[in-house]
């Protein structure tokens, strides 16, 4: 038994000697990616993953947010093609819509922004005057939803789809058509549909999951079966590519849209992501177009994005929708990189990877120390540090000082809210240190 273990030590040795030569509290991109062969693996797939961001269409749905002007909407549109989106879902309507559209081809976004339409020749002719070259036809696809027309057959509902993609292809656009609550559909019609508007000249199938209730098991059935049916549009239709639009409502949005992806390695060369940024939407929302971004390249090494616009765009956004992004939001959130306790302080200071998936500053963020009731010296000691620049001995009466006071104040006091880094820098002056 005891020489089994001494093989492990000699294995944790070697690995944590590799992981401390390229760990580092300052940010080493250089590092840091070799630090994340090491640790998590990535596994690459076979297909190109192409976000196709739907937060100026499904996102400004949210209830509650405002509706940005035509110059902020522009920049979001910006901030999405900097961090590297490679298509932008819009909407066309109102004269602010159509103002936004113009401002953004303006800069330069005409061949990446797309105009989503209803299956009528009215909303196409809308998307052509406003000099669109692709376009989202959308329409549902399950019996649920076509009891909104209770008077038409499954043959009229699926005519009306393809004339739509036939006038939008004769009139020079590339079309994707949604089919709205795919995973509840019945897959003997869908699978006609699919094959129907593919044969009418669309290139994309979006696969819908309107409410949230596709399951990422590979042995579950059709509809829902986000695998199975992925496999099955790629062996019984003739669509070139597909796309998956992923709602929140149980919870699964990223899981399922990841899983789509994995499902789409090696049957499709492509496969769109329908993503929303910080996960804006209709009730629960969709999946995050950051969380997409960060699973692809933490686990298959997809390297096509720049994570670092992350932070910016996600302020804006925040900013101009009066949008309360919440502070434990994964990946940019405030929180997302704050560390208050004193044993997650020591072990961050000690190797970042304990506690921090990836390093702050890939995303555009910072790491930040909290000082709270759970706060120790250790973390008091880390934050005086980070803000005199230099190190702190244990020992110093200053140092203790105000530790003692921290302790007074949450422990045996009735303080509940965090200190303020200007009210830190305070009492820190008050101990008689310089900051």
């Amino acid at each position: 038994m005891s020489s089994k273990f001494d093989e492990m030590e000699d294995a944790r040795k070697e690995f944590l000697k590799e992981l401390n030569k390229l760990s580092t509290l300052e940010f080493d991109l250089e590092k840091w990616e070799k630090l994340k062969e090491l640790v998590y693996d990535p596994q690459p797939l076979d297909v190109d993953v192409v976000i196709d961001d739907t937060t100026l269409r499904e996102g400004l749905q949210m209830p509650g947010i405002l509706s940005p002007p035509p110059a902020e909407a522009c920049r979001i549109a910006s901030l999405l093609r900097d961090i590297g989106v490679e298509r932008i879902e819009v909407l066309t309507y109102t004269k602010s819509d159509k103002e936004g559209i113009k401002r953004m081809r303006d800069e330069g976004l005409e061949d990446i922004i797309a105009g989503w339409c209803r299956a009528s020749q009215k909303d196409i002719d809308s998307a052509l005057k406003l000099g669109f070259k692709q376009i989202g036809v959308s329409h549902p696809v399950s019996f649920i939803h076509f009891e909104k027309w209770p008077d038409k057959s499954v043959k009229q509902l699926t005519d009306r789809v393809v004339d739509a993609v036939e006038y939008a292809v004769d009139h020079g656009l590339r079309v994707f058509v949604h089919g709205e609550d795919s995973m509840r559909a019945e897959w003997k019609f869908e699978k006609e549909f699919i094959n129907a508007i593919a044969e009418a000249g669309a290139e994309v199938y979006r696969i819908c999951d309107t409410v949230g209730c596709g399951v990422p098991n590979p042995d579950a059935p059709l509809p829902y079966g986000i695998q199975t049916k992925v496999k099955h549009i790629k062996e019984e239709t003739d669509i070139p590519s597909i796309e998956f639009h992923g709602h929140d409502d149980l919870g699964n949005a990223v899981n399922n849209t990841t899983t789509a992806i994995e499902a789409a390695s090696g049957l499709f060369d492509k496969v769109y992501a329908s993503t929303t940024f910080a996960g804006i939407g209709d009730r629960c929302g969709n999946a995050e177009t950051e969380k997409i971004m960060m699973n692809c390249y933490m686990h298959n090494n997809v390297k096509k994005w720049d994570l670092g616009g992350f932070k910016e765009l996600a302020d804006f956004l925040a900013s101009a929708l009066n949008y309360h992004l919440p502070v434990d939001k994964a990946i940019i959130g405030e929180g997302a990189f704050a560390h208050e306790s004193g044993i997650h302080v020591h072990g961050v200071y000690t190797l970042p990877l304990t506690y921090e998936v990836f390093p702050p500053e890939l995303v555009g963020q910072k790491r930040g120390i909290r000082i709270g009731k759970r706060s120790g010296r250790y973390t008091v000691k880390a934050k005086l540090e980070e803000i005199l620049r230099s190190e702190v001995d244990k020992e110093d009466p200053r140092f203790k000082k105000l530790t003692k006071r921290i302790k007074n104040e949450f422990v045996k006091g009735e303080r509940r809210a965090p200190l303020k880094d200007k009210e830190f820098k305070e009492w820190a002056r008050e101990a008689g240190f310089e900051c």
